[in-house]
């Protein structure tokens, strides 16, 4: 019996061993204190807090990626306002590294603002060949349509960011993400 509870344990340390990662933050980091965190490819449940910086297993090594920062643009002549979103990455593998990535806000009432397909004009943010060790932080918008929506924004709400690996010029960018990180933004982050 005893045997058996043993092997039992054995079995749930090997599957759970690999799954995730943690590492250390180092290099360049958002406004506050970046807390050490992981996520699993898509299955993130629970949003990182705005300062979380999140490691992530890919294919052929893995990314490390955080919110960089905000910017609200000018009200343009119909109304709208530009939400620009830098999201960085930093290649911790061991090959070049190249990424596009949507992003998807959701304000305080449950509106959201860009997606897959949608932000930046429908093309997401794409990263160059990032150099292992290496971060770059690349553009992506949404468009908010009203002063209304900018106050709901101001009040917080979650980002989510759906990263797609970018091989080869040759293969064109899927709208299906390989991963997925949520962060919760904090109140007063945009405005």
């Amino acid at each position: 019996m005893k045997s058996i509870a043993g092997i039992i344990i054995l079995l749930c340390l090997v599957c759970s061993a690999g799954c995730t990662t943690t590492s250390p933050v180092t290099g360049p980091a958002s406004s506050g204190p970046s807390l050490p965190t992981s996520v699993d490819s898509l299955s993130q449940k629970t949003p990182l807090p705005m300062s979380g910086h999140a490691t992530v297993t890919t294919r052929n090594g893995s990314f490390e990626a955080w919110i960089d920062s905000f910017e609200l643009g000018q009200v343009e002549a119909d109304g709208n306002q530009e939400l620009t979103i830098y999201i960085a990455v930093r290649n911790k593998g061991t090959q070049a590294l190249r990424m596009t990535w949507f992003c998807k806000l959701t304000d305080a009432n449950g509106k959201t603002y860009g997606g897959i397909g949608i932000s930046h004009g429908g093309s997401g943010a794409r990263s160059g060949w990032i150099p292992p060790n290496v971060y770059e932080a690349a553009r992506d918008y949404v468009n908010v349509r009203s002063d209304r929506d900018v106050e709901a924004l101001a009040k917080g709400g979650t980002l989510d960011v759906y990263f797609m690996e970018n091989p080869s010029d040759d293969v064109p960018i899927s709208t299906v993400p390989d991963y997925h990180i949520r962060w919760t933004v904090d109140s007063g982050a945009i405005r």
